[in-house]
């Protein structure tokens, strides 16, 4: 009987110290399977969308952001009804999520602008919020996508980098080509990324935007996306 309790005793020092390890790579391989699934959602809506509505980069984008003012708003609304909604696939849409949070449990600058363009909700529980606007930084457009995995306790639970992540549609007034990738600035590249590593597991953390103007999201999203779609083992939230 003293040699049973004993291994049970083994059993459950063991289990005790695998299984929250075990959950918690279970968590990030079904991030990193939503975010590569999101991508794919994303791209294919912009191009079924540009079988109706010719090239993305000659779309009618806002001419102000949607959290600038109430004229924004607008146009955000009516951009994403002509160009986004008749395409994608969901099950829910409105603009009444917010709450989000840092990964301290701080409130995010996004607390109180992710009700500003209409918000998706799909089959599968995965949040799509587009806001287009004009991009002052490339002469052109771009059009942040964030995406709430499925991983929330509640559907409008959002942490950055945990998650909330961001994807970015970049329409150059030069060209004709449209990039869809996880960044913010057209000059973003992983190679960057592992020069300045630090600033981006930082940033990623927590970022108030009182430096660099990216959110959190769009910084997590970048490492996951250049580590190939992988969490990186120095990302800096658990889950």
């Amino acid at each position: 009987m003293a040699e049973v309790l004993i291994t049970l005793g083994i059993i459950g020092i063991v289990a005790a110290l695998t299984i929250p390890n075990l959950m918690g790579a279970y968590k990030k391989r079904v991030v990193s399977t939503e975010l590569q699934r999101a991508f794919s959602i994303i791209s294919n809506t912009i191009k079924m969308s540009e079988v109706y509505n010719e090239s993305a980069a000659y779309w009618s984008y806002p001419t102000e952001g949607a959290g600038s003012s109430s004229a924004g708003r607008q146009q955000a609304l009516e951009f994403v009804n002509i160009y986004i909604k008749p395409y994608l696939k969901y099950t829910w849409t409105g603009r009444d999520l917010i709450g989000v949070k840092y990964a301290d449990g701080t409130d995010s600058y996004l607390r109180n602008r992710l009700d500003k363009t209409p918000q998706f909700i799909l089959a599968d529980g995965l949040f799509l919020e587009f806001n287009p606007r004009v991009n002052e930084n490339s002469n052109g457009y771009v059009m942040t996508v964030y995406v709430g995995t499925t991983n929330r306790r509640k559907k409008d639970e959002f942490i950055e980098g945990r998650n909330l992540f961001a994807f970015t549609v970049n329409a150059s007034n030069s060209s004709s080509k449209v990039g869809l990738e996880p960044q913010w600035y057209l000059n973003w590249s992983c190679q960057k990324l592992e020069t300045n590593r630090e600033n981006y597991i930082k940033n990623c953390y927590k970022n108030e935007r009182e430096t660099s103007g990216v959110p959190s999201s769009v910084y997590c999203t970048y490492m996951i996306y250049c580590n190939g779609w992988e969490i990186p083992d120095d990302y800096p939230i658990k889950f």
